[in-house]
């Protein structure tokens, strides 16, 4: 099952985060594990609209265990490598910190943007 979203505002978010959980939910994936994939989706879209060119594409593949996220943008958008984040109620970097703890790990190339890799099932 693959999904694909184009985000360039919060109404447009919100809608790709709706339809996220919705096709995620009639493929059955398990409650929490959805929201583990809004949780990332939502904080690298939101990051791609404010420190990328505010423009953003979602796309989602549901395989066997996993749910493959995959955030483009026309300005190279990354993850930073270091993220200043002492503690789980500081303001900055604690989005990224749990998108770094839902996710078994995020790869960035130049054209194919940022892929996170959320496991559904153990």
């Amino acid at each position: 099952m693959g999904m694909f979203f184009k985000v360039n505002d919060c109404t447009t978010l919100q809608d790709a985060l709706d339809g996220l959980c919705k096709g995620l939910s009639a493929q059955g994936v398990e409650e929490e594990r959805i929201f583990d994939c809004k949780l990332v989706a939502c904080e690298l879209l939101s990051n791609v609209l404010k420190h990328g060119d505010g423009k953003a594409e979602l796309q989602l593949t549901l395989g066997s265990d996993h749910v493959a996220l995959k955030v483009l943008s026309k300005t190279s958008f990354r993850l930073p490598k270091q993220i200043a984040c002492s503690d789980i109620l500081s303001e900055n970097g604690r989005g990224l910190f749990l998108v770094n703890t839902l996710c078994e790990g995020e790869i960035f190339t130049e054209n194919e943007g940022i892929l996170a890799k959320i496991r559904i099932k153990k």
